[in-house]
């Protein structure tokens, strides 16, 4: 018994000593730390980066199934007055059942014997200025002055219309007076106080973040065009300017920014539409050979087998 219970108390003290001794295998947890001493910080797993179908890091992702936002419709500018840069002449827009008109149009400009004095030209008033449907071919609803003497295209936007002169400056001789109705038709500055300012400032950078993400969806669309890239960079690279010189005289602009808020979801409507016409123009071929019916192995076979005309021997196999 003696050699026995001498084996088993040498056993029971080299135990704790052997399980110290013994070796980190991989793949095996650390011990914890203990209390009292510093740990290294946990690292993070990095996200896989997000690519753009069959693109590298980076690019953006294009929708080729995109649908442009709704537009803003006649109701936007109905009954409102509205002023040439918020301040210089006016008009209003009514509707008649499906018809959309001028019930007045006053434009302000210079005399055309004496340039350095201002006058007026009021069109309309007894017969309203019939406006013609022309659809939207920049994303916008646009409408055409029924009217000769001085046709103007206007595109509706939410409480204001932008106007194209299809002519440049009209000339009225009668009246001894030269207009230009282009530019951003609005309400006055004085009527959009602090919390309109405040409303429009958080419009303007969702609109701003919407302008720069369509764009770069349209670049990523039109990467191996190098012709229609080019026109794009050029035509993104002209907006600024051309908002700053339509809204640089628009009443209150500086304080409140309605003029630029508009242009800037106008220049996002435009490039709506071209992103949708770059898919149209492309279509997507994964998803058209998804569409395509998938063929048995007999049905496979038979279209590979020349039908035999009646009456006459069969091919040899």
């Amino acid at each position: 018994m003696r050699p026995v219970f001498l084996t088993v108390m040498i056993f029971l003290c080299l135990a704790p000593a052997a399980s110290r001794a013994q070796m980190a295998l991989p793949g095996a947890v650390d011990a914890p730390t203990p209390v009292g001493q510093a740990g290294a910080p946990p690292v993070a797993a990095r996200p896989a980066p997000r690519r753009g179908s069959g693109g590298s890091e980076g690019e953006v992702q294009v929708d080729r199934h995109f649908a442009p936002a709704k537009p803003p419709g006649v109701e936007a500018v109905i009954g409102k007055p509205l002023g040439l840069s918020g301040s210089r002449g006016a008009l209003t827009v009514e509707k008649s059942g499906a018809d959309l008109r001028l019930s007045h149009l006053t434009m302000v400009g210079d005399k055309i014997s004496q340039p350095n004095q201002a006058c007026e030209v009021t069109m309309g008033g007894d017969e309203p200025l019939k406006l013609k449907a022309m659809g939207a071919p920049d994303g916008l609803l646009r409408f055409e002055l029924d009217a000769s003497a001085c046709p103007l295209q206007f595109d509706i936007l939410n409480g204001a219309l932008r106007a194209t002169s299809l002519a440049g400056a009209c000339s009225f001789a009668q009246a001894d007076c030269r207009v230009d109705g282009a530019g951003l038709w609005g309400p006055p500055g004085s009527t959009l106080g602090p919390a309109e300012a405040k409303t429009i400032e958080r419009e303007r950078s969702v609109a701003e973040k919407n302008v720069r993400a369509h764009f770069r969806s349209l670049l990523a669309r039109l990467k191996k065009d190098k012709s229609a890239i080019q026109a794009a960079v050029k035509e993104q690279a002209a907006f600024s300017s051309q908002r700053a010189q339509t809204c640089r005289d628009y009443d209150g602009d500086d304080a409140q920014g309605f003029c630029a808020l508009r242009m800037t979801e106008a220049r996002d409507f435009r490039l709506q539409t071209r992103l949708v016409a770059a898919n149209d123009a492309k279509p997507d071929k994964k998803s058209a050979k998804k569409a395509e019916p998938r063929l048995s192995k007999a049905a496979k076979t038979s279209r590979a087998v020349a039908p035999v005309a009646p009456g006459s021997a069969a091919p040899a196999q």
